[in-house]
């Protein structure tokens, strides 16, 4: 009797040790099988429509994404989502991850959790090609594009001078036709976005960049680290395959970090 007692308690012992080991890995996902992304599209080169592409859409984030996906053998589903408050809509239960060049900050993180961040990025002024060499010092008396809900938003209202009046967009796409269309002077956005427009269209020129040290995450549900921590393995094992940096080197000419 006292042998069977030892052996029970022993192997309900190990039965916790396992519970607490696996509960770590244990992954809510929306729809099964599947890795419903929340993204802003088009934001380019981070995301936009393509048919071609995973699940309709391409771009930087959309596939790597869509690797993630792969290597935790699940099908990527995409939802286009404005990007004003997006990082709560894992909670809401709307998408299981954001993936939309979304900056990891203090304000963000008390209502999402993040993943490791997979992206450095800075800030940086727009403007059309006539009026090349114009600083954010020179805005006094002009209006400035930003996108709501941003770091963008954020530095130019605590950088702009006192005269300059900020035109907020809710969409992204919506700044380059209102500096294209001459309803606002400049744009201030994230630069590799600016910048890969810039390669896209001469008429558009960057004057100045702003290292803001920002990092880009994917956003979940705060109890979700489950997800979480497999969404960072799987990141660990691009990098260290070398698809990562293929990426990067696809749509930024450099291999990133």
């Amino acid at each position: 009797m006292k042998r069977f007692t030892t052996l029970l308690l022993l192997v309900l012992a190990l039965s916790l040790v396992a519970a607490a080991c696996s509960s770590g890995d244990d992954a809510a996902l929306v729809a099964e099988g599947k890795l419903t992304v929340c993204s802003e599209s088009p934001y380019e080169p981070f995301e936009f429509e393509d048919p071609s592409g995973p699940a309709g859409y391409s771009g930087f984030d959309i596939e790597l994404m869509d690797a993630i996906a792969k290597e935790m053998e699940l099908e990527l589903v995409v939802a286009n989502t404005p990007f004003d408050g997006i990082w709560l809509q894992p909670a809401a239960g709307a998408c299981d991850v954001v993936a939309s060049a979304m900056t990891i900050t203090e304000e963000r993180a008390a209502n999402a959790l993040f993943s490791d961040p997979y992206f450095n990025a800075a800030q940086s002024l727009m403007v059309t090609a006539g009026n090349d060499g114009m600083m954010l010092a020179d805005t006094d008396g002009k209006k400035i594009g930003v996108q709501v809900g941003t770091t963008g938003e954020l530095y130019a209202t605590e950088n702009k001078p006192a005269g300059a009046e900020l035109v907020s967009f809710d969409e992204g796409a919506a700044l380059f036709l209102a500096l294209e269309s001459g309803s606002v002077d400049a744009i201030l956005q994230d630069l590799p976005v600016n910048g890969y427009r810039a390669t896209q269209d001469p008429n558009f020129v960057i004057t100045e960049t702003y290292d803001t040290e920002e990092q880009y995450g994917f956003g979940l549900a705060l109890e979700n680290e489950g997800l979480a921590g497999q969404i960072n393995d799987a990141l660990k094992a691009l990098k260290e395959s070398g698809a990562y940096g293929d990426l990067h080197e696809k749509y930024f000419g450099t291999r990133g970090e």
